[in-house]
């Protein structure tokens, strides 16, 4: 339950009858006490006295006090020195305390008038901007290491993207044992039909394959880099797949699993990498067509294009 304050009770007075017993009449109670407060009457001399007291200055109050008690004329003389020595007191006060608020304002004044002041030991806005400018014109134009063949000259190997007999993505299930490798100095034999016409017109330099067989052996694939000169000739060429392209990746077909690679149909994973292009073109080890992208199909084409290959190509983002 709530508990609220308590009531406030009437105290009690001594010689007083007790107001909290039954009857009691407040209105008596109320009308005998405004009876007993106590009252003043004054005389009509003196309410005459205190009527022109009131409007007395403190000179004629002295010397009306110093003729009620008939004071003597030394007592008169030096009242009248206390006086003076008094008001010039009270004259020299008032100059002091004048001075003290003349500086305050002035202070003040100084203060609001300095803030509106620029700091002459800060640099101006123009300096700021011209040391801003400077520095934003000395800094040095941040490059992609691998946006440009320019920058990244050396060429692909064999033996970086392939390494020996095997390659392990992190993550991977296994080992994809590798079967053959090429490097292949006109990337137009790397692909077919319109594809082949694209990279006969474009700035490639080399692609380096191999063909390579899943962790389960159930599937085979050819996995291949293109060297082309800049990322957006890449990106160009990546955009160009993705659409209606008639051709495709040619396969590397070899003994040891991918002997009927690329008589069925295959699927087709690709992306960039800088100024690279990356695929590979998945079919089943045992000849059948390969028409969906399973989740094998999908683990491959992660664990050779986008952990291995971008695994093996990052060191040479590394800027010296």
């Amino acid at each position: 339950m709530a508990h609220g304050p308590s009531p406030f009770g009437v105290p009690q007075q001594a010689g007083h009858r007790n107001q909290h017993e039954p009857g009691f009449d407040w209105a008596e109670y109320d009308e005998r006490a405004q009876m007993n407060a106590p009252t003043v009457r004054l005389s009509q001399e003196e309410r005459d006295r205190l009527a022109l007291d009131s409007t007395r200055s403190p000179e004629e109050e002295m010397e009306a006090h110093l003729d009620h008690i008939q004071a003597s004329r030394p007592l008169r003389r030096a009242a009248q020195r206390a006086r003076r020595r008094t008001k010039w007191w009270l004259v020299a006060l008032a100059i002091v305390s004048g001075l003290a608020v003349a500086a305050a304002c002035a202070a003040g004044a100084f203060i609001v008038l300095r803030e509106g002041e620029p700091d002459p030991a800060a640099p101006s806005d123009g300096a700021q901007q011209e040391s801003t400018g400077d520095e934003s014109a000395g800094a040095p134009e941040v490059v992609d290491p691998i946006a440009s063949r320019e920058t990244d000259a050396a060429p692909l190997t064999v033996a970086e993207l392939f390494g020996t007999e095997s390659i392990t993505p992190a993550g991977a299930a296994g080992a994809y044992e590798v079967l053959q490798t090429e490097e292949l100095a006109d990337c137009a034999e790397a692909a077919l039909d319109e594809l082949a016409d694209l990279l006969a017109d474009a700035d490639c330099t080399q692609a380096v394959r191999a063909t390579i067989v899943d962790p389960g052996g159930e599937y085979a694939a050819t996995a291949g880099v293109l060297n082309l000169s800049t990322a957006a000739e890449a990106e160009e060429l990546r955009a160009a797949i993705a659409g209606d392209l008639d051709g495709g990746f040619a396969v590397l077909r070899t003994d040891g699993g991918a002997e009927e690679l690329g008589r069925a149909d295959t699927q087709l994973g690709y992306n960039t990498y800088g100024h690279y292009l990356m695929y590979v073109v998945i079919g089943r080890t045992d000849g059948e067509p390969l028409e969906e992208a399973n989740d094998p199909v999908v683990a491959i084409v992660a664990d050779v294009l986008d952990i291995w290959f971008v695994d093996q190509l990052n060191p040479r983002r590394e800027v010296q």
